[in-house]
C-alpha cells in the first residue's frame, strides 16, 4: 500500500513515542488524542499484544496508532484526570460494572450504536451487557469472567451433579483437622469473606442485590440482601464452617496455593486464574456451581456475577470514527483469542465460542456453561455501595458469630446509607 508523506511523518513520530509506557521526555504527547493518530491506553501486561495489534491496524488502514500503558489506576480514573483537559487518549481498556457506571455518569465515554458495533450478532449473550449502562452501549467486550468450580481431575475425575453430592464427597476426602500443615488435604476451598465469590449461593435461595423496574433497568431502591432466602443461604454456609467442611482463616491467595500444589481438590475461583493452575501442572476441570436443595421440594440454581473488560472511546476523542473502526478491528476473533491467552478471560465473541480451539477446551466449555447462569454486575453507580457492607457482614457472621438476620438487615441499611452518599 502506498503511504502518504503525512502518514510517514506520523509513523516516524510514533516510532519515537509508542515504545514509552509513561508520559515524559520524547513521549510527552503519546497519551493525547491528536487528529490523524489514535492513542490507546491499556494495562501494562497487555502492552505487547496491543502494540502488535496497532501495527496490524496501521498496515491495513494506513492510520497510525500509539500504545500507552497505565498502572495503579483504572482506565476511567485516569481518563477522569486527563479527559476534560484535553490530555486523554482515544481508546481505553475498561472494566464493566460499577466502574463503568461511574465513568458514564462523569461523561467520560462515548455512546456507541448497538447495530453499528454488531452487539447482538458478534458477541455472546453473556457478554452483551458488560459494557452497557441503562440500556445504552459504551464499549465493546473483549473477555468476560465469572466464578465456577475448579477441580483437580486427578483427584476427582467426575464432578458431582448436585451441591449435596459435592459436600458428601468433600467430607469423605477432607483431612485437615488436627493434621500438621504438610499432611493436610482439603476437599473444598471457598473464600466465604468475599461476596463476589459467594453471592451466587444467595441467588440460589432467591436473594438478589437490586431488583428491576418495569423497563428492566436496575432499581437501587429495591434491595434483596435480607430476604428469607438470603438468611437461609448464610445459615447453610455457616453450617459448613461450623462443621469444618471448609477451613477458616485462609486467604484466597493461600487457597490458590493449596490448589496449585495439589493439596486441595476443589476451589471456587474466577476464570482469570485458569492459566496459573495450568502452568502449575494441575489437571484442571471446570464445572458450574451445582444446584442446591433449598427446601424439601425445591432446588435453586446459583447465579454468579460475571464481569470482564472491553474497549471504550474517550468522549473527548478527536478521532471518534477511527476509534469506532479500531474497536471493530480489535474484536476480530483472532485478537479476542489472543486476549484470552494473555488474561484467561473468556472470549467474548460468538466466533470464538464456536471455534475448534474453544470447543476442544473442556475448561472453556465449563466457563461458558456457568455464564449461562450468571449476569454482569449491575452497571449502576450504586453497585459501588454494596461491597463493603457485604464483606463486613461475612466477617460478622462467619468469624464473629453474630446473628444472621440482624446482620443482613444492617447490610441493607448500610447500603442505603452508602447510596445516599453517592447522590
Amino acid at each position: 500500500m502506498k503511504k502518504s508523506l503525512r502518514f510517514v511523518t506520523c509513523l516516524a513520530v510514533a516510532g519515537c513515542l509508542c515504545g514509552t509506557a509513561l508520559l515524559g521526555g520524547c513521549a510527552s504527547d503519546t497519551g493525547r488524542s491528536k487528529e490523524g493518530r489514535l492513542s490507546l491506553w491499556v494495562g501494562e501486561q497487555l502492552e505487547d499484544m496491543f502494540k502488535q495489534m496497532a501495527k496490524d491496524y496501521t498496515e491495513e488502514t494506513g492510520f497510525p496508532v500509539v500504545v500507552n500503558t497505565y498502572t495503579g489506576l483504572t482506565a476511567s480514573d485516569k481518563l477522569a484526570l486527563d479527559g476534560p483537559f484535553g490530555r486523554g487518549g482515544d481508546v481505553y481498556m475498561q472494566g464493566g460494572g460499577g466502574d463503568l457506571a461511574k465513568a458514564i455518569e462523569q461523561g467520560l465515554f462515548l455512546e456507541l450504536g448497538k447495530e453499528e458495533m454488531e452487539l447482538e450478532t458478534k458477541f455472546i449473550e453473556g457478554a452483551q451487557g458488560l459494557m452497557q449502562y441503562k440500556g445504552k452501549l459504551y464499549g465493546v467486550p473483549l473477555g468476560t469472567e465469572t466464578n465456577a468450580m475448579f477441580y483437580n481431575k486427578d483427584i476427582l475425575p467426575e464432578f458431582p451433579e448436585t451441591w449435596e453430592e459435592m459436600i458428601e464427597w468433600v467430607k469423605e476426602y477432607n483431612d485437615f483437622v488436627g493434621q500438621p500443615e504438610r499432611k493436610k488435604q482439603f476437599g473444598l476451598l471457598i473464600d466465604y469473606t468475599n461476596p463476589y465469590y459467594t453471592w451466587a449461593i444467595n441467588e440460589a435461595y432467591g436473594a438478589y442485590v437490586f431488583g428491576k423496574d418495569e423497563a428492566g433497568n436496575w432499581d437501587p431502591t429495591d434491595l434483596g440482601f435480607d430476604t428469607e432466602g438470603s438468611i437461609k443461604a448464610y445459615e447453610m454456609m455457616k453450617g459448613l464452617i461450623d462443621d469444618k467442611v471448609i477451613p477458616t482463616d485462609m486467604a484466597i491467595t493461600l487457597m490458590q496455593t493449596k490448589f496449585r500444589s495439589g493439596k486441595a481438590a476443589i476451589i471456587l475461583d474466577g476464570s482469570w486464574d485458569l492459566a496459573n493452575f495450568r502452568k502449575a501442572g494441575i489437571n484442571v476441570g471446570i464445572a458450574k456451581i451445582p444446584d442446591i436443595q433449598i427446601s424439601a421440594t425445591e432446588t435453586g440454581t446459583p447465579v454468579a456475577f460475571s464481569g470482564g473488560y472491553g474497549l471504550a472511546i474517550n468522549s473527548y476523542s478527536l478521532n471518534p470514527e477511527e476509534s469506532k473502526d479500531f474497536l471493530k478491528f480489535a474484536t476480530q476473533d483472532k485478537y479476542v483469542m489472543q486476549y484470552y491467552e494473555a488474561t484467561g478471560r473468556i472470549p467474548a465473541t460468538v466466533g470464538c465460542s464456536e471455534s475448534e480451539a474453544v470447543l476442544a477446551d473442556d475448561c472453556l466449555a465449563g466457563f461458558y456453561a456457568q455464564l449461562e447462569d450468571s449476569y454482569p454486575q449491575p452497571s449502576i453507580n450504586e453497585m459501588n455501595a454494596v461491597w463493603d457492607p457485604l464483606t463486613a457482614a461475612a466477617v460478622a457472621i462467619f468469624t464473629n458469630n453474630e446473628d444472621i438476620a440482624k446482620t443482613l438487615h444492617k447490610v441493607k441499611s448500610d447500603v442505603e446509607a452508602n447510596i445516599k452518599l453517592l447522590s
